[in-house]
């Protein structure tokens, strides 16, 4: 979707990522860590896997290295994990290039890294890492892109990899619209769209392709459905949705716009007016050795 990348559609996907999380793979990726753990976040955006992640792992002290492209969104890290800490009323402060969260029982160091990952991913220098994350990433890589990055996990001995928030392709809304089918279709096929890294995206397409390549890599892999389950309080968020779906519509056939414009319109009456709500398919991947 075209929002992707915008501060204020990151900063409504946030909550929804946060309620749809598998939890239970949360824990398990902890779990396999150690009692110190280096992670490094790939696509981190402003930080929200360390801010939703950091006390689902159970460990007390944890070092994050977050790797994101856009200097414009590495830069609003510290300011959203500031403001976190400020309302779990823990200290923060920035010390050495990097920015330190604590309280009673938790320390967490975050180092905000930018780098594009359209480059070798050798280059992330993965073996010096205890974990690998990654939040809404796979389903813009291609499978190029994901074959070459799994056989250097591989190659850094199998640290654990946790995928969480990747399109899977499922939609519903809760009132029917006899062209919902016609415009998804269309915004599915406009995620396979290139994103710079390697090719065509993987689109709704990138969970079983994860899952082949980790496991045909010697991972083991659990996976867990994490379902964005927008409602009339998420209003703002529907609606954007919306816009998202229309735009990328659009743009995959010009030629049907007034038709995806009306679509729209009607989509969000329903979403204003009569309360419908929209699922958003989503899986979370777990892969350890």
């Amino acid at each position: 979707m075209n929002l992707d990348f915008e501060p204020e559609w990151l900063r409504l996907r946030e909550p929804l990522d946060e309620a749809a999380r598998a939890v239970g793979l949360a824990w398990a990726f902890g779990r396999v860590l150690p009692q110190h753990p280096m992670i490094i976040d790939l696509g981190a955006g402003t930080g929200s896997n360390v801010r939703q992640l950091a006390m689902k792992l159970g460990r007390g002290e944890q070092d994050w290295t977050l790797i994101e492209k856009d200097r414009k969104l590495l830069a609003k890290a510290p300011g959203e994990i500031g403001r976190w800490a400020d309302r779990n009323g823990w200290e923060h402060k920035e010390q050495r290039r990097a920015y330190m969260i604590t309280c009673d029982d938790m320390a967490v160091r975050v180092e905000m890294r930018s780098f594009d990952l359209a480059q070798d991913p050798v280059e992330l220098g993965l073996n010096q890492y205890d974990g690998v994350t990654a939040k809404a990433l796979f389903d813009l890589v291609s499978q190029p892109w994901l074959d070459r990055f799994v056989k250097e996990l591989a190659g850094c001995g199998f640290p654990p990899l946790l995928a969480t928030l990747t399109v899977d392709g499922r939609v519903e809304f809760s009132i029917p619209d006899e062209d919902d089918g016609f415009v998804l279709d269309l915004f599915h096929t406009h995620m396979g769209r290139a994103k710079g890294l390697g090719g065509a995206a993987l689109g709704p397409a990138a969970p079983a392709a994860l899952v082949t390549a980790l496991t045909g890599a010697g991972y083991k892999v659990e996976t867990a459905q994490a379902d964005w389950k927008i409602g009339p309080k998420q209003i703002a968020a529907h609606l954007a949705m919306i816009a998202g779906y229309e735009k990328a519509a659009g743009e995959q056939d010009p030629g049907s716009a007034a038709r995806i414009h009306a679509w729209a319109e009607r989509r969000s009456t329903l979403a204003s007016e009569q309360g419908a709500r929209l699922m958003v398919g989503h899986l979370d991947v777990l892969a350890r050795r």
